[in-house]
């Protein structure tokens, strides 16, 4: 489900009030006095939204000018005094969640968060400028490339000291978690009140001259599926402890080693947060489905919804995809589901799987890093980085521990798991080729390409632009040859005559080859003081010579890509042979070589037809 309230992206990365409290009860009510303090919280909330609307919001830290807490507090004062006060809950929901920048202790660490970035990197993007409560129903898209965009931020800035992952999860156990909990309990409150519509001003929009639009049961349901989603992605995030004491090398050394019981190590209280997250799961599936029958039966076709159905808002057949795919969600939780994948590998081919989501949660491994990953060695890299190895030198023995990963895939194999990960591509010897192609042709013609060694041969067949690659992963340290087929049989390429053809696991080699154009039609004049040669094609030839007319022509010198050539070592009355030929030395054509460059052309030599010429 795509279409979302854009104003709560926040929410993936922004959760504050000072403290939040249960909400106080008394022996008495006063609705009147209720109404009155959620007027004043909504006229707050109006000016609040009209500033972020307005304003200009680059980062988190912007948000110390935004004061969300005048107006949460006055909500939850009018639920103490009614909490019927519908209006007051959905408002407190809103509140409680955008107000937590506030809390000292999430605002001290998103500044030191965000004090890794610069202008063009920081942790909170452009999406959250001049964000607001929504007007339409397109605004209602959740930015998925920043959210990706801001991942890449957080992997990357680890090198540079960003806040500890425990301190991170400490701030998502106390600050976070207790205020999604409170908004959920105010927005399952009001839900399933199918009259029920909370008002978003123009001016809450930031434009008085907008329209009025309404939050619905749908809109409630919907936000509380995404405060779902949210705690279930917190919840995962403290099963596992990830306890150092700093980011230098040396703690890093000694946390990433695989038997490491203080980092990525099931938490004493892991369990049970596993727990909440699969909760959390089925609880959101089961809100998106709620919010979407409600949308098509109650909402969708009010003009003044936010959320819309039909060519202003959400077309029916989308819905319709995503409740199939939410209910073969909601079935993985408790069974196994088949699900059908296209293009796995490197080879590209279909493979039907199956996953089973709720076996992630059910019962948690204590050590990932032995349960499910093959040994590894992790050592220093210079003097800050970190180098990580697999210990597998090859595609064969590399092997995962339990394929199924603890039966999330059952009925996985090795084999199947380590095509859908491509494992071949990281410890195959890959092979890459591409031709220089007969450019005076009408246009290029794909070649047959084969890998020979003593027992296997590969085969592929270069694209339209001449290339084909090839990864070898059942075979190391054994030499090959190369072979290919222009369409009038096999030809086999030769290397510089120092190259060592080789398969190596866990490398690559590339190969650009050439199939120099045999030389034709050789004829010979004599012509003032010299002999001049003739030829058709153009390419690279060594022209040889043989002097008497019983003699052998051999290699006497170099052309390059020319037709013709004039011979002034030549004495009247001597009879002359010459003939040309190509060469299999790939350095006599200028092609160039490296660690990872092994020019290749054909190693049989061809000849054109000799010719006899008697100087005159």
């Amino acid at each position: 489900m795509k279409k979302l309230f854009y104003f709560f992206y926040v929410l993936f990365f922004i959760v504050g009030c000072n403290q939040t409290e249960d909400t106080p009860t008394g022996p008495t009510t006063d609705p009147a006095g209720s109404s009155l303090k959620s007027q004043q919280a909504y006229s707050s909330l109006e000016l609040v939204f009209t500033d972020w609307a307005n304003g200009h919001f680059q980062n988190a830290s912007d948000f110390d000018g935004l004061n969300f807490k005048v107006a949460n507090d006055l909500y939850k004062e009018a639920i103490a005094l009614d909490p019927d006060n519908k209006d007051a809950r959905i408002g407190a929901a809103i509140t409680e969640i955008l107000c937590t920048y506030a809390d000292t202790t999430v605002k001290r660490i998103v500044k030191q968060w965000e004090s890794f970035g610069n202008s063009d990197t920081q942790v909170f993007p452009q999406p959250i400028k001049n964000a607001g409560l929504l007007s339409s129903t397109s605004q209602m898209v959740v930015p998925l490339n920043e959210m990706a965009k801001n991942l890449l931020k957080i992997y990357s800035v680890a090198k540079v000291d960003p806040p500890l992952i425990s301190d991170m999860q400490k701030v998502i156990r106390n600050a976070f978690l207790p205020r999604i909990q409170y908004a959920i309990d105010q927005l399952a409150f009001v839900e399933n009140v199918d009259a029920f519509r909370f008002r978003v001003s123009g001016k809450m929009q930031g434009d008085t001259k907008l329209s009025d639009v309404y939050l619905y049961p749908t809109e409630v349901m919907f936000t509380d599926a995404l405060l779902q989603g949210v705690k279930a992605m917190l919840e995962e995030f403290l099963v596992y402890k990830f306890e150092l004491p700093d980011y230098k090398q040396a703690s890093l050394l000694t946390a990433l080693k695989q038997n490491s019981t203080s980092f990525f190590y099931l938490a004493d209280d892991g369990i049970a947060h596993a727990t909440n997250a699969k909760n959390s799961i089925n609880l959101m599936i089961d809100k998106m489905l709620s919010g979407i029958t409600k949308l098509e039966t109650i909402s969708g076709n009010k003009t003044d919804a936010a959320i819309k159905l039909g060519n202003d808002g959400l077309k029916q057949a989308d819905l319709d995809t995503a409740k199939k795919y939410l209910n073969k969600m909601k079935t993985s939780m408790t069974s196994a589901v088949t699900v059908h994948l296209d293009n796995v590998g490197t080879d590209e081919t279909p493979m039907d799987i199956q996953v089973y989501l709720g076996k992630f949660f059910d019962n948690p491994v204590a050590n990932p890093k032995v349960a499910f990953l093959p040994p590894y060695t992790v050592t220093a890299s210079g003097t800050e980085d970190i180098h990580f190895e697999f210990n597998a030198k090859t595609y064969a023995e590399f092997n995962f521990p339990d394929p199924t990963y603890g039966g999330v895939f059952p009925g996985m194999t090795n084999d199947n798991m380590k095509k859908l990960m491509r494992i071949d591509e990281a410890f195959g010897f890959r092979i890459y080729f591409n031709t220089w192609w007969d450019y005076n042709s009408s246009q290029p013609q794909p070649y047959t390409v084969k890998i020979v060694t003593a027992v296997k041969t590969y085969t592929h067949t270069t694209d339209y632009w001449g290339f084909t690659k090839f990864i070898i992963s059942d075979q190391d340290n054994v030499p090959y040859k190369v072979v290919v087929n222009k369409g009038t049989g096999d030809y086999e390429l030769s290397a510089r005559p120092s190259a060592q053809l080789m398969i190596k696991a866990k490398s690559e080699m590339d190969h650009g080859f050439k199939l120099a154009k045999p030389p034709q039609n050789l004829a010979a004049y004599s012509e003032f003081s010299q002999i001049r040669l003739e030829w058709n094609n153009y390419d690279f030839y060594w022209i040889m010579k043989g002097t008497g007319s019983t003699s052998t022509p051999t290699d006497y010198q170099q052309t390059n890509y020319q037709s013709s050539f004039w011979d002034s070592n030549v004495t009247n009355g001597i009879t002359y042979k010459y003939q040309l030929r190509t060469s299999n030395n790939p350095e006599d054509y200028n092609m160039g070589y490296g660690n990872n460059w092994e020019p290749l052309v054909l190693k049989d030599i061809q000849y054109s037809n000799i010719v006899t010429v008697t100087k005159q």
